[in-house]
């Protein structure tokens, strides 16, 4: 017998396995920093407006944002409520909910999810126009004094609500208007 090949493939053997070791090793804090990448950035973006609320759609309370009392929508002077409600998932994706001071009646949209609910300027708008990093804009679109929505959720898991198509509404760049506590929406081209 051949000790020092018997040696040589043992050292050899015992090298690949250290190699293997601290390859899985790496992968594993690698994947934690990953996991955790979208729940650092809530301390980095939006954290004023970061909250959890409750997610009826999938009962349990998840990372949101409160909008409420920044602007009036339905122009009776008094500021509204606008949340986007988290899904809970690793990539997050948050729908639509407002409440109009006007009537108090809650209206969620759970089909209409955007992933960037954080407020992006008309300046933004115009410069990159139907571009997924522009998500959200609150401005007065169509003159009438009150605040309109801007929504880009032109995405997998965004979908058109039937009651929206029903009224003509084909694409996923809509502006929300109220006028009074009617909802009016059309397609942002």
């Amino acid at each position: 017998m051949d000790y020092n090949n018997t040696f040589t493939t043992t050292g050899r053997d015992c090298y690949h396995r250290k190699m293997k070791a601290l390859l899985i090793i790496a992968f594993i804090i690698f994947g934690f920093k990953c996991c955790f990448a979208q729940t650092d950035s809530v301390s980095l973006i939006n954290k004023d407006n970061a909250e959890y609320i409750y997610n009826s759609q999938t009962r349990s309370s998840n990372l949101s944002y409160n909008y409420s009392n920044k602007w009036d929508f339905d122009g009776d002077k008094k500021m509204d409520s606008l949340y986007f409600i988290g899904n809970g998932g690793a990539h997050a994706y948050f729908y639509l909910q407002i409440i109009l001071s006007s009537d108090g009646l809650t209206r969620s949209f759970p089909t209409v999810q955007i992933d960037m609910p954080y407020v992006a300027t008309v300046e933004a708008l115009k410069k990159w126009s139907k571009n997924p990093g522009v998500q959200f804009v609150v401005n007065d679109f169509n003159g009438d004094v009150n605040q309109d929505i801007y929504l880009n959720f032109n995405n997998s898991f965004g979908v058109i609500p039937k009651a929206w198509k029903n009224n003509g509404i084909k694409t996923k760049h809509v502006l929300l208007s109220f006028i009074g506590n009617k909802i009016s929406v059309k397609d942002y081209y």
